[in-house]
């Protein structure tokens, strides 16, 4: 998991590593990107509802100024709408069976090398060109994220009530006058 003792700005670019099990080995993802899975998460959880930035980095426990550049960067890629005024926040932009995870993992992950032969500028591996692990990691991420493809935010969703259960509701609503 991601070392707790990173300030808030070192947080934003820890990746988390999921260890291996059972003979499997690690996967990384930028925090970030969880954190946006978390946001959508939460707001597919109450689909119609405008939630607050404040109430969302309460709910799934990050800073609020994180929550809004990842509402920021969501918005851009139409996957969560905005709503200005005393009563705004923001909502899915389309229906959770409509947002890939796959999708929403792949643009958030953009420009994020797996290995150092993966950045763009070719890195500074000495083993290129005729190094053969690259095709492999490569095979490896895109069946990863062709592995996502199939899933939904919906997918994801279940029960909802697990997701957000009543005290968490009182929590988010309370901080906006109804």
């Amino acid at each position: 998991m991601c070392d707790t003792n990173y300030s808030c700005a070192e947080i934003w670019y820890c990746q988390y590593q999921f260890p291996a099990t059972a003979g499997r080995q690690v996967l990384r993802l930028l925090a970030s990107t969880d954190f946006a899975l978390r946001v959508l998460l939460c707001l597919g959880a109450e689909p119609g509802e405008i939630r607050s930035t404040e109430a969302l980095a309460t709910e799934i426990g990050v800073p609020r100024n994180h929550v809004h550049k990842l509402v920021q960067a969501l918005a851009a890629l139409g996957l969560v709408r905005t709503v200005r005024g005393a009563r705004g926040g923001v909502q899915l932009g389309r229906p959770a069976e409509r947002i890939s995870i796959g999708g929403v993992v792949r643009q958030l992950e953009a420009g994020q090398a797996l290995v150092e032969c993966f950045r763009e500028d070719g890195g500074a591996c000495r083993l290129m060109p005729g190094c053969r692990l690259r095709n492999a990691l490569a095979r490896a991420r895109d069946a990863f994220l062709t592995t996502l493809d199939a899933v939904t935010l919906a997918d994801c969703l279940g029960d909802a009530a697990v997701l957000n259960p009543a005290g968490a509701a009182s929590v988010h609503r309370a901080s906006r006058p109804r």
